[in-house]
């Protein structure tokens, strides 16, 4: 969802064999119009079930998915944050590297639920450090019109944790002004998980890689299994894989040195056809982002192979009349990797159509949006919810498989 404007575009992930101490969480997608870029930029300024289950070494937290029109825009779970715990839906996004929620002053929160600090007693108010996030993508389908746009607060410290794994002393930034795009959603907070070392915080530590480092997960991969329009029954599993939830193997390719999930993208197909000049590129990841975006040559070499009754409907967002969109629908393949050591992943046409454009009647928006991601490409879940797929930040490996179906 958030992307840094100085970050740089890497590759994906690998998973481990031992998945004794992962920890499984059932999650839930969001609506359209919230999910943007996915770099977090940071800078210095003076209803869910959410019932845990345990089974072994495996804790599973059940999840929702917010569905808007016919599609599956974010993935959330819930959190507890202080002692005695309060608690915060959140979503788990590959595009940012830190959490923040509300304070309970927060302007702009809307529904969302507040944080308390005067009913924590683990609370600490240092590092005290004013700062702003700023997000290139938000978490709806509509791009944001302003990157940048963000939220502001204080870092401060309390413990946080998910299903009775905790981290105490965690850092993390409590809002006081929320943008407008947190005005109307059904989750509190984000929960944002980069690579490896990737963080706007004062500590150096995010709270997945402080879990991680605690000894707390078997491994360093998370892995996501998103099914599409199921409001029930998506789940997020730290520190290993769950096989229940994929068929065959998973194909791991290297993700680059980023602080968000890069790969190398050698080449993008319509309907199994090469587009031509969009080779040798690179492209970020963010489960975190409700529709897929590139730059504008990238968007209109597209839409000219797909169909010239496809226009902008703004300075990002493309669309056409919604009774003829499901007859120019396409099937989308991206080839991730470099050598021999590739995948190739498919969008399939059903994922074309994003649903009604608000303000426009009767028009429908397509999957690609043109946005400034730097040169790369940025995918997200219309993409990512088609493969059990598995994000090793530590490794710099990215794992994608076949969703099992029920």
């Amino acid at each position: 969802m958030k992307v840094p404007s100085s970050l740089t575009v890497v590759s994906l992930l690998s998973l481990v064999d031992n998945v004794q101490s992962a920890i499984t969480f059932p999650l839930k997608p969001i609506d359209s119009k919230y999910s943007d870029i996915i770099k977090q930029s940071t800078k210095t300024n003076a209803k869910a079930n959410t019932k845990a289950s345990t089974d072994g070494a495996k804790i599973t937290v059940p999840v929702r998915d917010w569905i808007k029109h016919t599609a599956d825009l974010q993935w959330y779970t819930e959190i507890e944050v202080g002692t005695p715990p309060q608690k915060f839906n959140v979503i788990f996004d590959t595009g940012s590297y830190d959490m923040f929620i509300a304070n309970k002053n927060c302007t702009g929160a809307g529904n969302s639920r507040l944080f308390d600090p005067s009913k924590s007693s683990t609370f600490d108010q240092q590092p005290h450090q004013r700062q702003h996030f700023g997000y290139g993508t938000g978490v709806d389908s509509i791009p944001l019109q302003y990157s940048g746009e963000g939220t502001t607060g204080y870092i401060v410290t309390d413990t946080v944790g998910i299903a009775g794994h905790n981290v105490e002393q965690q850092q993390f930034l409590l809002c006081d002004e929320y943008p407008e795009f947190m005005a109307d959603v059904p989750f509190d907070g984000v929960m944002g998980i980069g690579m490896e070392g990737a963080t706007g915080l004062p500590s150096g530590s995010p709270w997945y890689w402080a879990l991680y480092a605690s000894g707390q997960l078997d491994g360093p991969e998370f892995a996501l299994y998103y099914p599409e329009h199921e409001a029930d029954g998506a789940e997020m599993t730290l520190g290993g894989t769950n096989p229940d939830r994929y068929s065959g193997k998973i194909s791991y390719v290297d993700l680059l040195d980023s602080g968000n999930f890069v790969v190398r993208q050698p080449s993008m197909a319509v309907n199994g056809k090469k587009l031509a000049g969009v080779t040798n590129k690179v492209t970020i990841l963010d489960s975190g982002t409700a529709y897929l975006a590139a730059g504008d040559d990238v968007v209109t070499a597209f839409y000219k192979a797909v169909s010239p009754k496809i226009k902008k409907l703004n300075h990002e967002a493309w669309g056409v009349s919604c009774d003829v969109i499901e007859s120019l629908a396409v099937d989308i393949s991206f080839t991730f990797g470099s050598g021999s050591n590739t995948f190739t992943a498919t969008m399939p046409k059903e994922a074309f159509n994003l649903g009604p454009y608000e303000g426009k009647p009767g028009i429908c928006q397509t999957v690609f949006s043109t946005v400034d991601v730097g040169g790369a490409l940025l995918l997200g879940a219309p993409l990512l919810k088609q493969y059990y797929t598995v994000w090793d930040g530590h490794n710099k490996k990215m794992g994608f498989a076949t969703l099992k179906k029920d």
